[in-house]
């Protein structure tokens, strides 16, 4: 075996290892939320599957009081939150990437660098800050952290989208007669499209599986998001149903799957295009 042969054969283990270690948690997920209260305990667990079990399980998470108000929840804040965030992002990284001004370096890194913040480092002030301007318990109370999270993120994966369209598409538009916003809107927005999506799906994955944050903001179950509502279901009050739980996180997990494949191709040119550096 060549040496070129040799490095693409253990390529493809180093991959299919990589693979199956991020496959299987949800794999395991799956095959519990098949599972009655009493066959969940088996160790190892069976492969062997009851339709009517699988049926119980997902139908008893659905009509779970409240279920489809947390799904309404969490699309409102994920939505809104991200679309927000793109609004004020996409600027902004076009700001950075074209204009030149005092500080724009400086500025651009320290940005990035407030997402490097781990959301639970910042959970108690944020709760404080809603808690005295007397938003808790709302949308509001949610969606403006969250904005505060995903925006850094949207700004510096738009400067690296905007810096590989070359300027000179910038200059013929204005010597057009095209002013910067216009040139923004009408010409480089749909050269961005794919950058534009993979910020936003970044933003969605984030913040439809944030819960920390959301635990200490939200304290009526009208408002609960998904994370949320499922924490419910691990309580030391009562034995915990690990094959509803599963059920529950098979439901949290497929939106965001189904967003991903939608927007999957949109991805690959944003980061084979340099989006993500």
């Amino acid at each position: 075996m060549t040496a070129h042969r040799f490095g693409r054969v253990l390529s493809y283990i180093v991959l299919i290892v990589i693979g199956l270690v991020g496959l299987l948690p949800f794999l395991y997920l799956l095959l519990l939320s098949t599972k009655s209260r009493l066959d969940i305990l088996e160790v190892p667990p069976s492969l062997d599957f009851d339709w009517a079990t699988i049926k119980a399980n997902y139908a008893e998470v659905i009509h779970e009081d409240g279920y489809f108000t947390f799904v309404k929840n969490s699309v409102i804040v994920t939505g809104v939150s991200t679309l927000i965030a793109l609004v004020l992002g996409v600027p902004a990284g076009y700001a950075f990437s074209r204009l030149r001004f005092r500080g724009s370096d400086t500025w651009g890194s320290t940005i990035l660098s407030f997402r490097f913040m781990p959301p639970v480092a910042v959970a108690i002030p944020i709760y404080l800050m809603i808690r005295y301007v007397g938003l808790r318990d709302g949308y509001p109370g949610l969606i403006l952290p969250y904005i505060a999270f995903t925006l850094p993120l949207v700004v510096w994966i738009m400067i690296g989208f905007f810096d590989e369209i070359p300027r000179e598409i910038d200059e013929a538009a204005m010597v057009d007669g095209l002013t910067r916003p216009f040139v923004l809107l009408k010409v480089l927005l749909p050269l961005a499209r794919p950058g534009i999506l993979v910020a936003a799906t970044f933003g969605v994955i984030f913040i439809w599986n944030e819960f920390l944050v959301g635990l200490y903001v939200i304290n009526s179950q009208d408002h609960y998001t998904i994370p949320i509502a499922a924490s419910s279901l691990l309580t030391v009050e009562s034995p915990i149903d690990w094959n509803i739980a599963a059920a529950t996180g098979i439901f949290t997990v497929i939106p965001i799957l189904l967003f991903s494949i939608v927007v999957q191709r949109y991805i690959v040119r944003g980061i084979t295009a340099g989006a993500v550096r």
